[in-house]
């Protein structure tokens, strides 16, 4: 239930009723049909990103404000997936750090993140988030001057490099060369 807690305090820090108004009600829906559930996620994701403006990535408030959106959304996404209500023990401090968004919108980003890694996630999903963040620190020159369109641009196209990257890879296990 972390990730509709975050959620809700996203929408108070972010000020967008809408958010606050849909998060429960998409929590909701994955609680009688994980399907539907998922369903909701995506329509709430499609219609509540554009609302929240983060320019530039390499400024503080703009980067706060982005993280302040994305790591509730993707807390949300699991709550969806796992469809049940109820706190686990791993929840407890993170949700704590949470609660402290409305004061300090950093915390919600810390208290994420510290979920995250309570859930000792696999190397292999660390790789892509490293890469993206190495991505970004080593080009600040080049991206810096491209402004908002161009750093979502190469957003996007490291995103789907891997995407593919991935998908390749699991498709390409166990299988010999030039065999169908």
């Amino acid at each position: 239930m972390i990730g509709l807690i975050a959620s809700l305090v996203s929408a108070v820090i972010l000020r967008d009723y809408f958010m606050l108004l849909a998060a429960p009600a998409v929590f909701a829906v994955s609680l009688k049909n994980r399907d539907l559930g998922l369903v909701a996620y995506l329509l709430y994701t499609i219609y509540a990103a554009p609302k929240v403006y983060a320019g530039d990535v390499y400024s503080y408030g703009d980067l706060t404000r982005a993280l302040v959106f994305t790591l509730p959304a993707l807390l949300l996404l699991e709550d969806v997936l796992k469809a049940r209500l109820g706190f686990e023990k791993a929840e407890l401090v993170p949700a704590a750090f949470v609660l402290l968004g409305p004061v300090v919108p950093e915390a919600v980003v810390a208290g994420a993140l510290l979920y995250f890694v309570i859930l000792r996630p696999d190397w292999r999903v660390t790789v892509p988030v490293a890469g993206i963040g190495l991505t970004f620190a080593f080009l600040r020159g080049t991206l810096s001057g491209l402004g908002t369109p161009g750093q979502t641009v190469v957003l996007g196209a490291f995103t789907l490099f891997t995407v593919a990257l991935a998908f390749l890879l699991r498709n390409a296990r166990g299988r010999e060369m030039f065999t169908g």
